[in-house]
């Protein structure tokens, strides 16, 4: 049952293949990059960069990430206090070792929680408001994302997806820049000029990061990929336990309107959205009993 719930979870796997095409432009723009700088030998700056990929499996890049990118602190000796005992229990019930996860806390008025790398398990401090065996049920989720690979996978694609997004950035931003000239002059020719000149910026883009085509279709699937990781960990929990005390959190989580402000955000904001309905959770957890 242990092995079933460590190995990689479909949802990882198909996060991985869909980041393909933009992992690909990233390799383009630093193969260009490498012929710009080292001419004698191309090789070499790509695969730099691509052996550059075990940063994210360095620990210290997990602590580095909680505080820049999720605004994540250690705990207090109090929350520590709290929060240890339950961590060991889900450990105890996965047969993990609790030394491999590290504990943040999210300074937010908002019940939420996140797993972060290959060690961070960090909640927000609403929850920790909640009854002790409903934050370990939280916890488990967490443990769950880890246990699956989702976050590994996850933080893979986006450090080899880094070139080609930053050259989209730096694109549009040259763009703007281009337009707000134009149109700051104010002569028709000026404005043609700065026009054209944003038309040949995003057919350079197109040519390096070809991947923006696919984006329509790649982005929905990814949020799919996202939703079902989100159901894979809510299966662990369950898997160890904490089903019933996890559907409390959601009912929880429907009484406060979270799935009504979904249904308010439209059919697009659903399809992108990284998490399924609390609804559709319960439903499947239910399922599960």
């Amino acid at each position: 049952m242990h092995r079933a719930r460590r190995r990689f979870d479909l949802s990882a796997v198909a996060e991985l293949l869909l980041g393909v095409p933009t992992v690909l432009s990233s390799l383009l723009i630093v193969g260009l990059a490498g012929k710009a700088v080292t001419p004698g030998t191309l090789w070499l700056v790509p695969v730099v960069w691509l052996v550059s990929g075990v940063i994210v499996f360095v620990p210290a890049t997990d602590k580095v990430l909680a505080v820049v990118a999720h605004r994540l602190r250690r705990p207090t000796p109090t929350e520590s206090e709290l929060l240890n005992p339950l961590l060991d229990e889900v450990c105890g019930a996965a047969g993990v070792d609790p030394r491999r996860f590290w504990l943040r806390i999210q300074n937010s008025r908002e019940i939420n929680a996140m797993a972060v790398g290959g060690h961070v398990v960090g909640v927000s401090t609403a929850a920790l408001r909640l009854p002790g065996p409903q934050l370990e049920a939280v916890l488990a989720h967490e443990v769950g994302h880890h246990l699956a690979g989702h976050t590994k996978i996850s933080l893979l694609r986006w450090w080899y997806e880094l070139p080609a997004r930053w050259t989209v950035w730096l694109v549009v931003m040259a763009g703007v820049v281009i337009h707000a000239v134009g149109s700051a002059i104010g002569t028709s020719g000026a404005r043609a000029i700065s026009i054209a000149l944003v038309v040949v910026l995003a057919a350079a883009a197109l040519v390096v990061s070809p991947w923006l085509v696919l984006v329509p279709v790649i982005a929905p699937l990814l949020a799919l990929s996202s939703r079902r990781a989100e159901l894979h960990a809510d299966r662990v929990a369950a898997e160890l336990g904490y089903g019933p005390l996890l559907l409390e959190v959601l009912q929880r989580w429907v009484k406060e309107g979270h799935d009504e402000q979904r249904a308010r955000a439209g059919l697009r904001a659903r399809m992108l959205a990284s998490h399924p309905s609390c609804a559709h959770r319960i439903s499947r957890l239910h399922n599960k009993k």
